[in-house]
């Protein structure tokens, strides 16, 4: 069961503080576990607490990104690219198409794979749009999509948009970023506090709906009781 509950959401969103996310747009979503217990050798988890909250910064009028909760147990956000009304089109396309696929599997076929899978697909949905308006050739995304199942999240990813976890006051990122400053820090040449200040910190290297042929990074992990998951743009995590 998914409760979207406002009062626990207003209670998440008064106890972080967005002062400096304003230089850029972002979009977050907090999926708090609850109460995982495990019978017959079965995980339950019988409470997810979901919000997903955006923010329009001082750099864009409009926030060119997209959150898709429509299926239950899914959670896709998308951080579109590409000038005038292109980033908006590509995110919304990507978070649809993903959702459309998804929401026709059982919960048990919320795997990896098919997450991957949805992705694929919202890869060749951009594709398509472009070749219908060519003003639009340079619109991509990154994008993110979870899911649970029992006790177990899965998760799919493409580009710097980023899945954290917050458990037992340690938060830990998940996926790796596919930027040009990480390869500089995979390489030795930069630090990962240098990452924050380079000159091309806003490079991607990989993103949905700019080549037919897409590598998309796949995971899964256990949820521990009172876990915290963070979905965001890069909006939030290049705060300073």
């Amino acid at each position: 069961m998914v409760l979207h509950n406002d009062s626990i959401s207003e209670e998440i969103v008064s106890n972080v503080s967005y002062e400096s996310f304003y230089l850029m747009d972002c979009f977050i979503i907090f999926l708090g576990f609850m109460h995982i217990c495990r019978k017959h050798g079965q995980a339950l988890v019988s409470m997810i607490l979901t919000l997903g909250d955006s923010r329009t910064g001082l750099v864009r009028k409009v926030n060119e990104d997209a959150i898709n909760l429509d299926v239950e147990n899914v959670y896709i956000l998308a951080d579109g690219m590409g000038g005038y009304e292109g980033g908006q089109i590509a995110s919304t396309l990507a978070v649809e198409s993903a959702g459309n696929f998804l929401e026709r599997l059982e919960p048990a076929e919320l795997s990896e794979s098919n997450l991957k899978e949805s992705i694929l697909l919202a890869n060749q949905a951009i594709l398509d749009r472009k070749q219908d308006d060519d003003q639009f050739l340079s619109m991509g995304t990154t994008m993110i999509a979870a899911s649970v199942i029992g006790d177990t999240l899965n998760w799919a990813h493409v580009g710097d948009s980023r899945l954290y976890v917050w458990h037992d006051n340690i938060l830990k990122q998940i996926t790796t970023d596919h930027s040009f400053v990480m390869e500089l820090v995979n390489e030795g040449k930069i630090s990962r506090e240098d990452m924050r200040f380079h000159p091309r910190k806003n490079e991607i290297t990989r993103a949905v709906g700019i080549e037919k042929s897409l590598t998309v990074d796949t995971g899964h992990f256990k949820l521990d009781n009172d876990s915290l998951v963070l979905l965001c743009s890069d909006g939030l995590t290049h705060s300073s």
